[in-house]
């Protein structure tokens, strides 16, 4: 071994060296590294469970937001369907009242009708009367011929027509 120029004892004493090197690193070192490596390994699992702890929440939160939007929509569409209901009950009451109103506004219509009828019927009965007793009167007060009565009367007709009202 001479010839390559390695020497036994410095062979040998330097795998000794290294070995008390390697077991002085394995001691010293080994542990410390091993320890950052292990925390490190800790922190790595410990940050993929909260990894997929956070994805179970966010898919538990995305599940009740469906469902709060489900409700809401449900919700929705119920005040709509209400909101028609009321305005056709408020439309058909509407409509009640403005036929309830039209038929006391028929009734008292007719009622003013047949009372103004009623009316005017009495005043020309009064008037009819008047004309009779106002002819009468004249045919009295006159000669009882004919022809007389004939004039008189058609006088009588001439002032009732015209408004004007014999004074007897």
């Amino acid at each position: 071994m001479d010839a390559l120029g390695i020497s036994g004892w410095k062979l040998i004493v330097q795998l000794i060296s290294f070995g008390i090197f390697v077991i002085l690193l394995w001691r010293l070192g080994g542990g410390p590294i091993a320890r950052v490596l292990d925390q490190r390994e800790q922190k790595i699992r410990e940050g993929m469970e909260a990894a997929d702890r956070m994805k179970a929440e966010l898919a538990t939160t995305a599940a009740r937001n469906e469902e709060v939007l489900r409700e809401a929509r449900a919700q929705a569409q119920q005040i709509l369907v209400d909101a028609r209901s009321a305005g056709d009950d408020q439309i058909a009451r509407a409509k009640e009242q403005a036929e309830k109103q039209a038929g006391e506004y028929l009734a008292r219509a007719q009622a003013t009708l047949q009372s103004e009828t009623e009316a005017a019927r009495q005043q020309l009965r009064q008037e009819i009367a008047e004309l009779a007793v106002s002819a009468a009167t004249k045919i009295v007060r006159k000669e009882l011929d004919p022809a007389a009565q004939a004039r008189l009367i058609e006088e009588t007709l001439t002032e009732a027509s015209s408004g004007d009202r014999p004074v007897a």
